[in-house]
């Protein structure tokens, strides 16, 4: 094990592109890095770390279309797992947490267009700052998509209202 290693652990996972730029934008690193660096203070950072997996013998998994490194942050509670063993995510823990990044980017999505329909902004020009923002090629997410997910939540929203006003309402 070289010393660059030693000082950088990392696992490779399949992440979707999108998925991709949304970590990066999180994560706070501009897109022409060789990887991710995992911040261990965001609860998308904490997951990936909850999700490592230690071995005595070196793993060997196929590699998907889309892999991205993830770079682990060194704490004081994994410094000697890390020298010592083989770090990485098996498939079954990493398709646990493209559901959870996946969850997390719809999140964001939904907490973007609220705040955007709150300052008046038309749905076209929120979809097209999302996109912008966190620097998501077209081809990646299409605007259709956002327009979908959008929709999908101020439906679901106004369902809730008209629950909330019914249950006011005296029969």
């Amino acid at each position: 094990m070289s010393q660059k290693e030693r000082t950088k652990p990392f696992v490779v996972i399949e992440l979707e592109p999108y998925l991709q730029d949304f970590l990066f934008h999180e994560f706070g690193q501009p897109r022409n890095h060789d990887g991710i660096v995992v911040s261990g203070t965001h609860d998308i950072g904490r997951m990936i770390q909850a999700l490592v997996t230690v071995s005595d013998k070196p793993r060997k998994q196929p590699l998907g279309d889309h892999p991205v490194t993830l770079y682990l942050p060194i704490q004081s509670w994994n410094h000697a797992l890390f020298e010592e063993n083989f770090i990485y995510i098996p498939e079954w823990k990493q398709h646990q947490l493209r559901l959870y990044i996946e969850a997390s980017f719809r999140i964001k999505v939904r907490e973007y267009f609220l705040a955007g329909h709150q300052k008046g902004y038309r749905q076209d020009h929120i979809i097209r700052a999302f996109l912008e923002a966190y620097n998501i090629k077209h081809n990646a997410l299409s605007y259709d998509q956002l327009k979908q997910l959008d929709y999908r939540n101020r439906r679901k929203i106004t369902r809730e209202i008209a629950a909330d006003i019914n249950n006011a309402v005296p029969k």
